[in-house]
This record gives C-alpha cells, sequence and structure tokens, in this order.
C-alpha cells in the first residue's frame, strides 16, 4: 500500500515488503497530501525468531505476574508519550497490520488510529455520555509479524493463515485505546496522557481532536489456554505518576477461556468463572461496585468475563475475537447485538452464552458449520485464528477494490460467493475503475454504510 509503505520510525528505510502498488495513496484514510507516512513498523520479518518470553514460565492463575511479564516487554519497545503522540524505538520489533488505512473506520493519519465501536450510555462510567468515539491501534510481535508476512507475501492478494497455525506459539499483541470522552465524565482518566488524533465521522471531515488513553489490551497465544489464546486487559487510571503512558496502567483481568458452562443464577450475578481473572480493586470502576447504582454495567464482560471499558458487555475478549473470520460469520455477526444482558430473559442469557462463549480452538470457527463449502450461497469460512486485525484488513481491501481504490486483478478472496450480501463482495475479474457505476455506488454505498469490523 503505497504509503503505509513507510513506516515513519524507519527514516530512509526501503519500502516495506507490504507495499500494493495497485492502490491509490491519495485514496487512504491516512493520506496526509503528500503520502501516507505511519510511525510504526510495516517491514513484516520474514522467520518468527527464537526467542524466549518470561510469560512463558508463569502459570494462568499467577495472572498479575503474566500480564507484568507481557508489559516488560511493551515498555522494552520505548513505548512513551512524546508531544502529544505516541512514540516507539524505531527498531523496536513490533508492527502493524497493513490494509487497515482504507474508509472511514480506517488508519488516521496522525497515529494510525483506526475507529472501534462507539461508546454506549454509561459503557465507560456511570455517569459516561452516549456516543464517545474509541479509537485504537494494534501491533504484533515478531512471532505474529512473521505469520502475516506470509498472508501478505503478495500485499495485493493475500492468502488465508493456515487453521491452527496461523499465528506461532507466544505471538504476542498489544492494543492502545483512546477516547474523546470528558474526563469529568469518566474520572479515573483525570490527567491522563492525552494525544492529538484525526478522527472523524468520516474521512473527509476528520479534524485534529485530543483524545485520551483509556485501556490497553493485550493478548498471547499459548497452547496452556484451552483456547490457545490468553488475553488481558488494563485501563490508564489516575492521578499520574512516573511514566504517564504505562505506570498508571491498573490490570482488569486475564482469561483464558470462556467457562462455557458457567450461568449465574439472578440475573445481573457474577457466574463462577474459572478460566477469569478480575481485579477486585476495579469494582466500582469498570463494572458496577456494591450498593452502586449502574445497571448498564453489572460486570465487565458477559456474567463477569474479561471485558474493558471500551467493550461490549454482552461478550467478553476471547468471544468476541473468537469470531474472527472470512467470511465473516452470517449468524453471528462479531458479537451479540441482542437486549441489554440485564435485560434478558433466563432463556435468552442461556441462549447467548451457548452460542457465542464457547472455547473455541485455535484456528477453528465458533460456528462450525459455516466451514461448509456445500451451503447455499456459502463458499465456506476460514478462520483468522482470533486476529481481528486481519479481518478488518481483508474487509478494507475488498472494499478497496469494489470502489475503484484498488486497480488490476481483484484479489481472490473478494470474488468468495459466501460474501453473499456483505458489500465487499466482488464478482468481476478486475477490481471496478474509479470512474465505473459500480465503483461509484460502492464509493457512495461506503459512505453511509457501517464500516465494519469495530475492532481490531
Amino acid at each position: 500500500m503505497a504509503g503505509l509503505l513507510l513506516a515513519g520510525a524507519l527514516a530512509g528505510a526501503a519500502e516495506a515488503q507490504t507495499a500494493c502498488s495497485r492502490f491509490t495513496p491519495s485514496k487512504s484514510s491516512a493520506y496526509n497530501g503528500m503520502t501516507v507516512a505511519l510511525p510504526w513498523r510495516t517491514d513484516l520479518p520474514s522467520a518468527p525468531g527464537t526467542a524466549t518470553h518470561a510469560w512463558e514460565a508463569i502459570p494462568l492463575t499467577s495472572w498479575e505476574a503474566y500480564m507484568a511479564a507481557v508489559l516488560s516487554e511493551i515498555r522494552a519497545s520505548g513505548l512513551k508519550l512524546q508531544g502529544n503522540r505516541v512514540v516507539m524505538n524505531a527498531n523496536a520489533e513490533w508492527w502493524i497490520t497493513p490494509w487497515m488505512d482504507y474508509g472511514d473506520s480506517g488508519r488516521e493519519k496522525r497515529l494510525g488510529l483506526t475507529k472501534e465501536r462507539d461508546a454506549q450510555l454509561h459503557d465507560l462510567s456511570p455517569t459516561s455520555a452516549q456516543g464517545a468515539q474509541v479509537w485504537a491501534v494494534g501491533f504484533y510481535n515478531r512471532e505474529g509479524a512473521a505469520a502475516l508476512g506470509r498472508v501478505f507475501a503478495d500485499p495485493c492478494n493475500p492468502v488465508f493463515p493456515t487453521g491452527a497455525a496461523a499465528f506461532p506459539q507466544n505471538t504476542a499483541s498489544f492494543k492502545l485505546l483512546f477516547t474523546n470522552a470528558s474526563a469529568t465524565q469518566v474520572r479515573y482518566l483525570q490527567g491522563g496522557p492525552q494525544v492529538t488524533a484525526f478522527i472523524g465521522p468520516s474521512v473527509p471531515a476528520r479534524v485534529a481532536r485530543s483524545m485520551r488513553l483509556l485501556q490497553m489490551d493485550i493478548a498471547v497465544k499459548d497452547a496452556r489456554s484451552p483456547t490457545g489464546w490468553v488475553f488481558g486487559t488494563y485501563i490508564w487510571k489516575g492521578p499520574p505518576t512516573g511514566d504517564r503512558l504505562l505506570d498508571n496502567l491498573v490490570p482488569v483481568g486475564l482469561m483464558w477461556g470462556n467457562d462455557p458452562a458457567a450461568s449465574a443464577a439472578q440475573r445481573d450475578d457474577f457466574a463462577t468463572l474459572g478460566e477469569t481473572r478480575l481485579n477486585p480493586a476495579l469494582a466500582g470502576v469498570v463494572w458496577r461496585g456494591p450498593g452502586q447504582i449502574w445497571p448498564e454495567r453489572p460486570w465487565p464482560g458477559f456474567q463477569g468475563r474479561l471485558n474493558g471499558p471500551a467493550d461490549n458487555l454482552r461478550s467478553s475478549c476471547l468471544s468476541c475475537h473468537a469470531l474472527a473470520q472470512w467470511p465473516r460469520s452470517i449468524a453471528l455477526g462479531i458479537v451479540p447485538r441482542d437486549a441489554w444482558p440485564s435485560l434478558m430473559s433466563q432463556t435468552a442469557r442461556d441462549d447467548l452464552r451457548a452460542k457465542y462463549l464457547k472455547n473455541v480452538p485455535a484456528g477453528a470457527l465458533t460456528n462450525p458449520v459455516e466451514a461448509n463449502p456445500n451451503l447455499p450461497a456459502w463458499a465456506g469460512a476460514t478462520s483468522l485464528d482470533y486476529s481481528m486485525q486481519l479481518e478488518a484488513a481483508f474487509d478494507r481491501m475488498c472494499r478497496a477494490c469494489k470502489a475503484g481504490a484498488l486497480t488490476g486483478a481483484t484479489p481472490a478472496m473478494c470474488k468468495i460467493a459466501g460474501l453473499r450480501s456483505n458489500t465487499t463482495l466482488v464478482e468481476t475479474p478486475n477490481c471496478p475503475a474509479a470512474a465505473s457505476p459500480v465503483a461509484r455506488t460502492a464509493a457512495s454505498a461506503a459512505r453511509t454504510a457501517p464500516d465494519p469490523p469495530p475492532r481490531q
């Protein structure tokens, strides 16, 4: 992708191997008037290396120590706040995913943030408003970036990752989430690190706005988990001390399974969970505390499973990312969209748990029937091994093809019959010309239709 092509942190570096010469730079959501120069590495490595990691020797149940071991590797990158930016050492071994700089939810031009779901009323705190924007940027370590390198060996025509081996053991990822929510409404953000980013509602209307660090998510490929993955979440919590970017990160919890059989007897109670650990000190901050009036957030994730304040409490970190597949699930979408859990009947809550809160093995589908290539109007879905970043990248690439921002041959995965009503389906051998009626219609639809997925 011509401009995501040069990592700004690598001044003078050769064009990254993730370049697609057929993508028009000016169509990028991160275009700055001349090129697209994001401050993160895109020169995906060819091999995962042989590094060992401190978390390998830490039991999952020692969850705070496990999270601290992951955080120590993030610190080693030199990640810090500098002049209303987040920066990292130029040679730090953390990479961003290509093909995420297209569309209204695509990367903005200053920090490479992509848009996530807007906060719902009282999502972030008992006093937070409806509609605060959340934007994020996620990174993979060498193990994960090498897997991306195999997928994007031909950046104009990527290939699917391979089942459970899509990402190797000790792949690690972290994601910084920022919000423009007021610190008056979300009091634990007072004094927090602020960055300037170009945010929406749409690419042409983006303006520079101040955003606060809200949350940091981590994920590790770890064979000791029944799902093959371990997910953790931090929030930024004031008052500020030391390095304001990292020293104020407070662990919300860690999860390595969805406890599929666990169910709470009373509507708003926590289920008894063996595969999630939560920080009890954050009751009343991230979820409702004893005696507190906060009906919208009785738990962080569904019935006590892990989620951060920016996340959908009908789900969990693992259940959301287990839905990473291509094409996206027709039956399940990317998250449950039912009524507020506190308003659901017991039958509805049990149905949600049975459909979404499974321990899906790495490389498998949440709804296995969707792998069947013989179903009507369905060509067979492929798991993306818990990577919502890959799903976002494929979605944006196909949208770019359909709208004429990508020229030449249509990427193979954009022609999958199973995309059906998905707006990314391209039926022609070549991407429509930007001036064609099909491309103009697609571009117009992209300005008015949702630009999913709202996760990475």
